[in-house]
């Protein structure tokens, strides 16, 4: 055996379970970065978040603008409520709302809330509402003109 004290590192026996402290360590790199960007990510949602609650108590309760951006976000306020309710509340329609909601998505490029409508549905839907209110514009416009 030796006479001095060894250091751990220098052991021949070998540890493979994983070091979950190192995670957070500045020079571990990508797990670092991942989890400083979750934290991140969390508390803007949470800044966004308490924004939304303090423009709906302070007189903003009645904009669609606010409402697209709560329903993009998932926000509490929109809890139970579909755009559909929330357009006839606010005197506007649900493609209004949902118009707003997708803008700000796309500005943002945050991803949208398991409230909204998937990319594939709203591909579906448009498809499908633009061929029948098209043709009905056409036609419309055709018979105007004759």
């Amino acid at each position: 055996m030796h006479d001095q004290a060894r250091d751990a590192a220098e052991y021949d026996e070998a540890s493979y379970t994983p070091d979950f402290y190192s995670f957070d360590d500045p020079t571990a790199g990508h797990a670092f970065r991942m989890t400083a960007y979750r934290e991140a990510s969390e508390k803007l949602l949470v800044v966004l978040n308490k924004t939304i609650s303090f423009l709906a108590e302070h007189g903003y309760s009645r904009s669609k603008t606010l409402w697209g951006v709560a329903f993009a976000l998932g926000h509490p306020l929109t809890a139970g409520m579909s755009m559909l309710e929330a357009g006839r509340e606010l005197g506007c329609t649900k493609q209004a709302i949902s118009k707003i909601a997708m803008d700000f998505l796309d500005t943002t490029g945050l991803p949208p809330s398991t409230s909204l409508k998937s990319e594939e549905a709203r591909n579906t839907y448009r498809k499908t509402n633009t061929n029948k209110y098209g043709t009905k514009r056409n036609h419309g416009a055709h018979a105007a003109s004759h």
